[in-house]
């Protein structure tokens, strides 16, 4: 599943600061209770609550089902919901803490099975959570069913974890009720997983998308006759009052499997069902107006389900995946069980659909929700899997040019920022939306699994995946789980590479020393030595000899350690050592070390911070003046900015350069004659089109491009996507 910044905030369970001992914490409730928006004697159950619930630490729950029944106004931007909550506490405990969304505000918690009204406290600011005492000391192993009565408006981010993004949202339009956003009461997120039956009313004319194990067929909502008016005098009636309530539908979603429950989306959406060859059905929940960006996903869509299910295991929702289309103030992709949710700008007309993300996103199917995580921690075996996921895709069915371009890639941002902490330690250090953490955690983290199938060798890295989905579907995993498993398969220990490359931070820098021998029969012996820094560094490392007459030789080395000597024959002169051709290891060379500079420039580019992302592109410059990688993206960087002239003037530097990537030469003629459009002069744009079909480079779509330009200019009309 993809976790996100905020979305893994633990609901820390100490008394707020300040608050040092029962009698200060007694003193300063009411004032807090002020703060937290409740009403004053709203938290009154007596000295002996208020001591539990401030001294007792967060006993460990398992939440096990969850019966909802939630109504919808989408023109009050409202939910209003009363939620059964059975769990089971691990240790004697008489509190417990679950979270919940801070805009929710809860008027009443029940123990459903007695009756009897518990006292509660509610941070909505800061921990964004319940924190209910139970009335006694319940025992471990005890399972309660609680009944949570709460409500509020659903309008922006606030009250969620993301700042600037909403996860729930109720409108006119339609919205959305996302796991992440806390909408029910729930704990350890990412981890607990529960059986549910969630019943949401809305408005007739809606159309709801969410996962359900059983059909889901909307049924009218009798609505509760009003009472009996008094006798008395009669008076006239408002227009208001007069008009009846519209009229509501209710969809009810069962699921008897435990999943991370529960997402759903809602609008007057469009429906359309694609079956797929390999037997899986695509449901898209499209908005009117936007059919066909949405009909495009659904054959690759039905490509990935079937590429991972061949190669994983059986996917776990059943034969259906849900894709509903969402809005632009949420995250670009969220995953729930068996669904997922896409904004438009995924879908812009003016930029090519990202498969690579797209796929990533359906490998959260298996990596994420199948599979869960035990903790935070191990946010690698979801995150960094998935991602691999998605190259092993592109792998089987793209060009080899264009999967070893996304090799490439990801290795680049994989080293953008890979001195700031471990794979391991990433998710409790950074930020994780940041540039930072993805680099880490989903890059590198697929980069190492990409080495780990180096290692391991085809057959014993794909039972691998296939054991551990096999082992840990419906589950939970951590990477001591994967680890373990990895040793067992591998008939060894691979303590030394999980040590390396997921919990320590580092990567090689090969250096080759060799002299060439001459042979009695006339032929060659290349004899060296190739070194790197890494003492714990154990891996097979391939080693490409070039010689005249585009000869070629190649060998693996079991290199342990820091160096490690070879030996290499030729039957032509010998002219150049490549260590690692194929970049199955994380390493740095010169040339990668000028691309990691320039992968930052991109990451600050995407965010629009023009002068950092100058920055990094002029420092690479100042490492190879004829980097056309530097130079391309800085031309992007001006385009965005609609300076044509420098941004035509870079392009031509990326012509005059080293021309790698090869494929920066076709997009630089296609963004030169986007300039030469912009600027009015038609026919020079005219020109460096027809130069980019005669590259017949297809890169990411590039000859379709030219020669749509060829037949219409390009107009300015906003900034474009970078490529």
């Amino acid at each position: 599943m993809p976790m996100r910044r905020g979305e893994w905030r633990t609901a820390r369970t100490h008394p707020p600061v300040g608050f040092h001992g029962a009698r200060g914490w007694l003193s300063a409730l009411g004032l807090t209770l002020l703060l937290l928006g409740f009403p004053e004697g709203a938290f009154c159950s007596g000295e002996h609550s208020a001591l539990a619930l401030a001294s007792q630490t967060a006993p460990t729950l398992d939440v096990l089902h969850y019966k909802v029944e939630a109504d919808m106004d989408p023109t009050e931007f409202t939910l209003s919901a009363r939620s059964l909550v059975t769990l089971r506490v691990g240790s004697a405990t008489r509190s417990i803490v679950l979270e919940l969304n801070g805009s929710l505000v809860v008027s009443r918690v029940q123990n459903a099975e007695t009756g009897e009204a518990l006292t509660f406290l509610q941070d909505r600011f800061d921990q964004l959570n319940v924190r209910v005492d139970l009335g006694k000391v319940v025992e471990a192993g005890t399972a309660l069913t609680l009944l949570f009565e709460y409500a509020g408006a659903l309008r922006g981010p606030e009250g969620g974890p993301i700042p600037d993004r909403r996860l729930a949202y109720v409108g006119p339009e339609g919205g959305y009720l996302f796991y992440a956003a806390r909408w029910l009461p729930f704990h350890d997120y990412a981890a607990d997983r529960a059986s549910y039956e969630i019943t949401l009313r809305v408005p007739q004319g809606i159309v709801l998308a969410g996962y359900s194990e059983r059909a889901v067929t909307p049924q009218p909502v009798v609505e509760r006759s009003a009472p009996a008016p008094a006798r008395g005098p009669r008076r006239t009636t408002a227009p208001a009052e007069a008009s009846a309530r519209p009229a509501r539908i209710a969809y009810t979603f069962v699921s008897t499997q435990p999943v991370l429950a529960a997402s759903f989306a809602f609008s007057k959406y469009l429906t359309k069902e694609v079956r797929t060859p390999g037997g899986f059905t695509i449901e898209l929940f499209m908005k009117p107006g936007d059919e066909g960006r949405l009909e495009i996903l659904a054959e690759p869509i039905g490509r990935m389900l079937e590429v991972y299910h061949a190669r994983f295991g059986p996917y776990a929702f059943g034969d259906r995946l849900r894709v509903a289309e969402i809005d632009d103030d949420s995250l670009e992709y969220y995953v729930g069980p068996g669904t997922l949710f896409i904004a438009p700008r995924a879908l812009a007309e003016e930029r090519p659909l990202d498969l690579g993300r797209l796929a990533r996103e359906v490998a959260f199917q298996w990596w994420g929700q199948a599979v869960a995580l035990k903790n935070f921690d191990d946010a690698w075996i979801s995150q960094g899997l998935a991602q691999y996921s998605a190259l092993l895709f592109r792998e089987l069915t793209e060009p080899r040019a264009a999967w070893e371009q996304a090799v490439r890639e990801v290795l680049e941002r994989a080293l953008a920022f890979e001195s700031a902490t471990s794979i391991a330690r990433a998710p409790r250090e950074l930020y994780d939306l940041s540039p930072s953490y993805q680099a880490i955690v989903y890059d590198k983290g697929a980069f190492v699994f990409r080495m780990l199938r180096h290692v391991l060798g085809e057959e014993k890295f794909f039972t691998l995946l296939q054991t551990f989905y096999q082992t840990y579907a419906g589950k939970n995993a951590g990477i001591a789980d994967f680890e373990e498993m990895a040793s067992r398969i591998a008939g060894r220990s691979l303590r030394s590479f999980f040590g390396l490359w997921v919990d320590s931070t580092g990567v090689p820098e090969f250096r080759v020393e060799y002299m060439i021998v001459r042979t009695r029969d006339g032929k060659f012996k290349v004899r060296g030595t190739v070194k790197q820094t890494l003492e714990l560094f154990e891996m097979p490392v391939e080693l490409l000899l070039r010689a005249e007459g585009d000869r070629t030789e190649k060998i693996t080395l079991a290199m342990k350690g820091t160096e490690a000597s070879f030996e290499i024959p030729a039957e032509t002169l010998p002219r150049e050592i490549v260590v690692d051709p194929e970049f199955q290891i994380l390493h740095l060379t010169d040339h990668i070390r000028i691309a990691v500079v320039v992968r930052r420039g991109i990451e600050h580019l995407k965010n629009r911070e023009y002068p950092e992302a100058e920055q990094q592109f002029r420092a690479a410059l100042e490492l190879d003046a004829l980097s056309s990688w530097a130079h391309y993206n800085l031309g992007l960087l001006y385009f965005e900015q609609r300076n044509f002239q420098r941004a035509l003037d870079a392009f031509t530097d990326a012509l005059n350069g080293d021309k790698r990537p090869s494929w920066v030469v076709v997009w630089s003629y296609i963004y030169r004659g986007n300039c030469y459009d912009a600027l009015g002069e038609r026919e020079r744009a005219i020109a460096e089109y027809q130069k980019a079909m005669e590259t017949k480079d297809d890169y990411n779509g590039a000859q379709e491009i030219a020669r749509q330009y060829l037949n219409h200019p390009y107009v300015p009309t906003r900034a474009r996507a970078s490529r």
